[in-house]
């Protein structure tokens, strides 16, 4: 019902923007829109978790995740026809698309509940709260998560097309990004399941301290690019660590998230889209006021900081959840420890196309 819902307004806000009347209407319509894209996201993700078991969830990201980059590539492309056809055609394509998504979910209630959330009964809001403000584990993660979605979540829009702009002016920053783009969306096309299968839980901190790594590398590699193949390949190392670090990102909440609260986890881990939101305008104060290494130094400092939060919600106790009379203390601590290891790269896909694969044709 909520992905229903998310979709309607989806809808009626991008075909609001067709009429809004000054910026200020747009802005909160824009917020409406992001909003209910962030709720359809986690609803999506709690949904395909709780409906199928576990050996069925990898093919079903799996399936979801081809299936948005095909949209991603194929949308900009109708919407520039569209736009040189009439304006507002875009927008009036991705309401009609958004309202047509609303309806094929099918009726609500209806699917069996054959994950792990079948075996217990939502908490309450107020108890769910509770749990999240005390889980140090859950917060320890998201504020890694916010660290290294600063590092990539504007790489290209937001910190290197503005230091391209700075060092290398305008001609040569059009010349470059194009490669730049080309080479993200294809890396993560290409990798994005072949790595993932080879994550597993007991190794997820190995496995983002590698992805920090080659996030640092990266950044050096753009600090002393002076070629467009050192760019390109400057850009395939940072992709790399990219690939890696995002699905570790959900794996490490599915990890820890109790299977009635799971939604709720992961709406807290949605949180690490503020680090994505401050890194344009963090990153274009560096570079005015300082030289433009500096940016690339906090870059690199934030990635390692971020493996440092991991580090320490690794270490942190989970919390402690009551024992039901009717059950033993041995009992919970079975369910409670039992890995969920499907939950891997293809839970994270649909933020990596949205981030990288919709970037390929830019429209402006």
């Amino acid at each position: 019902m909520l992905m229903k819902l998310a979709g309607i307004v989806v809808a009626v806000s991008t075909a609001t923007l067709t009429i809004v009347p000054n910026a200020w209407t747009a802005l909160f319509v824009l917020m409406c829109i992001e909003s209910a894209l962030t709720l359809r996201g986690i609803s999506l993700k709690a949904t395909l978790a709780d409906l199928l078991p576990p050996e069925q969830r990898p093919k079903a990201f799996s399936l979801n995740y081809t299936l948005i980059n095909v949209a991603f590539a194929l949308g900009p492309v109708l919407g520039a026809w569209l736009f040189a056809i009439k304006v507002s055609g875009p927008l009036w394509m991705a309401a009609a698309f958004s309202l047509l998504a609303s309806q094929v979910l099918g009726k609500p209630g209806t699917a069996p509940r054959t994950g792990e959330a079948s075996r217990s009964s939502p908490a309450g809001f107020r108890a769910t709260m509770r749990v999240l403000r005390s889980d140090r584990r859950l917060i320890l993660f998201s504020m890694g998560s916010v660290l290294t979605s600063f590092v990539f979540g504007r790489f290209v829009s937001g910190y290197l097309s503005q230091y391209l702009i700075v060092s290398q002016g305008t001609q040569a920053t059009a010349q470059l990004l194009p490669f730049i783009l080309i080479t993200n969306a294809v890396t993560v096309v290409t990798l994005q399941y072949p790595v993932g299968k080879l994550m597993q839980q007991k190794y997820l901190f190995r496995w983002v301290s590698l992805g920090a790594t080659l996030y640092a590398v990266g950044l050096l590699g753009f600090m002393h690019a002076g070629s467009a193949m050192s760019w390109v390949l400057a850009t395939l190392v940072f992709t790399v660590g990219e690939v890696i670090v995002i699905p570790c990102e959900y794996m490490f909440i599915d990890m820890i998230a109790p299977a009635d609260k799971r939604g709720s986890y992961y709406g807290a881990q949605s949180l690490a889209m503020f680090g994505a939101a401050l890194n344009p305008v963090i990153c274009g104060f560096l570079l005015a006021h300082f030289h433009s290494d500096v940016m690339f130094w906090v870059l690199i400092s934030a990635a390692m900081l971020g493996v440092l939060m991991y580090f320490a919600g690794t270490r942190s106790k989970p919390v402690e959840e009551q024992v039901p009379e009717n059950e033993t203390a041995a009992e919970p601590a079975a369910v409670t420890c039992k890995p969920r290891t499907c939950l891997s790269v293809l839970a994270a896909s649909k933020q990596l196309a949205g981030n990288r694969v919709k970037n390929l044709f830019p429209l402006s």
